[in-house]
């Protein structure tokens, strides 16, 4: 549309001392005059807009138009640019690019030889998705339903490996416990539930609308915890003494007792589900669970099970 053509124009002569018609055809994919005819439009618009001719000339918005951005520091846009740029390329969202593009306008001109000597310092991953094209594609759909607010249809494997066909008003994109999640009511529960979105399959987004509900996420996660599991475990696990630089870093001081033999007895709290057992099973024999003694039973169950595999398989 041409009204968005205009206002990224806008962004990137803000963005910018000034940028040839040439350079403005290109990135926009139009014409010369397209682009003269758009200048012409902003001017009238109010924003002025100065032209310099010749060899490295172009179009320019004049510095006293441009708005005081003095309010936030240098580091302040570092990293929200760095936030931005770590979603974006995790979610592939163009409009997430057109937001960073648009803050980057804000940023000094004295501040840009800091972005550019702390490139590289910091980054931040929000991504679930790996690089599987399916696990994206879905991500998209589910977002698209929100977004839309219509009912989506799909296939779900819960904690328990149970796999159903739900009906979901999808209400809320959440990153919580290192992965996205759905937030929405769920029709066949009759009741909201958090869904892993690496768990969705062949999501449908269907022709009816729903009127969202009032509970929000928030108000959820307050009732229920933060467990997207719905069930927190408070464990008390004991590690070898050759895991106590493990323990220390992942754990506070208030949570850790170091024992006579070298031991340490950890206090945690962790979402109940194939996760917390992976995370128990990975330390092998450096790890005994103390409580809760189902917990204990599971742990000892799957131990078993793998001990047999393997004595199978010689």
């Amino acid at each position: 549309m041409k009204t968005d053509r205009l206002l990224s124009i806008v962004i990137y002569l803000l963005n910018r001392e000034r940028a040839s018609a040439r350079e403005m055809a290109e990135r926009f994919c139009v014409s010369h005059r397209t682009i003269q005819r758009d200048i012409e439009a902003i001017e009238l618009a109010g924003i002025p807009v100065f032209a310099v001719q010749g060899a490295g000339g172009g179009y320019g918005i004049l510095d006293s138009f441009k708005m005081d951005r003095q309010l936030m520091t240098v580091e302040d846009f570092y990293y929200i640019v760095t936030a931005l740029e770590s979603i974006g390329s995790s979610l592939n969202d163009d409009q997430i690019n057109s937001t960073l593009e648009k803050v980057r306008t804000l940023i000094p001109d004295r501040g840009l030889d800091f972005l550019a000597g702390k490139s590289g310092k910091l980054s931040i991953d929000f991504s679930m998705l790996g690089g599987d094209p399916r696990h994206r594609a879905i991500f998209q759909t589910v977002r698209d339903a929100v977004d839309r607010g219509c009912l989506l249809r799909f296939s779900y494997t819960n904690n328990k490996l149970e796999s159903t066909s739900r009906i979901v008003e999808p209400m809320t994109i959440v990153f919580r416990w290192r992965s996205w999640y759905l937030y929405g009511y769920c029709r066949l529960k009759g009741d909201y539930r958090l869904f892993r979105i690496s768990r969705i399959r062949d999501p449908e987004p269907l022709r009816e609308r729903f009127v969202r509900r009032d509970r929000s996420f928030e108000e959820f996660a307050a009732v229920t915890g933060t467990s997207p599991a719905g069930n927190v475990l408070d464990l008390v696990l004991r590690f070898s003494s050759a895991m106590k630089p493990v323990v220390e870093e992942f754990y506070p001081d208030e949570a850790r007792a170091v024992q006579p033999d070298g031991s340490v007895i950890v206090n945690a709290r962790m979402p109940e589900d194939n996760w917390v057992y992976g995370y128990i099973l990975s330390f092998g024999e450096h790890v005994e669970v103390l409580s809760p003694p189902r917990l204990r039973t599971i742990i000892t169950d799957s131990a078993r099970k793998i001990t047999e595999m393997y004595a199978s398989a010689t």
